[in-house]
């Protein structure tokens, strides 16, 4: 029973996985990160403004047939910032903030991809009324003639009227192939920056201590965002990324003990961090091509056009006669 249902689970896999599609897309942006600074469970306050940073990144992506997929990347971290005081019991008002060095975050989650939304141009409008145009006089002479020879070709006319409706069929689908569409890409993940900051340091000059405080040192962090594809037929032409993340670990208070006058004193702090980013990325597809599925259809379609004209060829002479 064991062996059976493993046996159908692998089948799962391997037939979800024939069908699934990779895409690596590197990706160039900008990240606007913020961190807040709490002394002694203080008010929380910004040391810095928010600044904008270059980022960084790469992704890759697994996407299933049914739309949804995987996602890991890496790409990098701007929202650290440095908090630089002498004295912890004045460092709420006397200190020094930057911005802290860029780090290296991993990232990973889940997507949904939407279905296709074609964007119609004015061109494209005016061939299809064309075409309804051309096709209500086709189907005027189309059903004189065949009015006047149903008696002697029947066949031909039930088998004219479904080539026909192919036809309609097939334009339809290379109009799709010829339409840009867009497509929407929510998602949902964690980061992960493996190797985080201690949260102090200190640093000792003659008889003068300075300290600095890591803010918004996480380590882990939720991830959200929505993503705007833009393409043509199967072509993935770029894609547009809104991100939102949320410090969630390594983000505990923190307590810094040091010596005045004999005592021991300790001092509180705590940090939030968030940031988003706004990315631009080429995806790269690894998904095989259908070329002999392609070719089978085009020799089919072939046939069936020969075997088309023979019969038009037949029931003309009919006619005559």
């Amino acid at each position: 029973m064991r062996r059976t249902v493993s046996a159908i689970l692998g089948l799962a896999f391997i037939s979800q996985t024939a069908q699934a599609q990779l895409t690596l897309t590197p990706r160039i942006g900008v990240e606007n990160s913020r961190a807040l600074v709490s002394v002694n469970d203080s008010k929380f306050f910004s040391p810095i403004s928010s600044q904008f940073s270059p980022q960084a990144g790469i992704r890759l992506d697994y996407k299933f047939k049914t739309g949804h997929g995987v996602f890991a990347g890496l790409s990098t971290s701007n929202t650290n910032t440095t908090f630089n005081f002498s004295d912890p019991e004045t460092s709420l008002t006397n200190y020094f903030a930057s911005r802290s060095t860029t780090q290296m975050r991993l990232e990973a989650g889940y997507q949904f991809n939407s279905k296709p939304i074609f964007l119609k141009s004015s061109s494209s409008n005016q061939k299809s009324s064309a075409q309804k145009r051309n096709g209500c006089s086709s189907n005027k002479v189309s059903s004189s003639k065949e009015s006047s020879m149903k008696k002697e070709c029947g066949s031909f006319t039930r088998s004219s009227s479904a080539s026909g409706k192919m036809k309609s069929e097939m334009a339809k689908h290379r109009t799709k192939k010829e339409m840009i569409f867009v497509r929407l890409q929510p998602q949902l993940g964690m980061a992960y920056i493996p190797s985080v900051k201690n949260d102090f340091a200190a640093k000792v000059q003659g008889v003068q201590s300075s300290y600095t405080y890591n803010a918004g040192n996480w380590n882990t962090a939720l991830i959200s965002g929505m993503g705007v594809e833009f393409g043509k037929g199967k072509a993935k032409y770029f894609q547009i990324t809104l991100q939102y993340l949320k410090g969630i670990g390594n983000m505990d208070n923190t307590i810094l003990t040091t010596q005045s006058a004999g005592k021991t004193v300790e001092t509180s702090y705590a940090s939030r961090a968030s940031s988003w980013n706004l990315s631009f990325g080429v995806p790269i597809s690894f998904a095989k091509k259908p070329a002999e599925k392609n070719k089978v259809q085009q020799r089919n379609h072939h046939q069936q056009r020969k075997h088309h004209e023979e019969m038009r060829s037949k029931c003309s002479g009919i006619r005559r006669i």
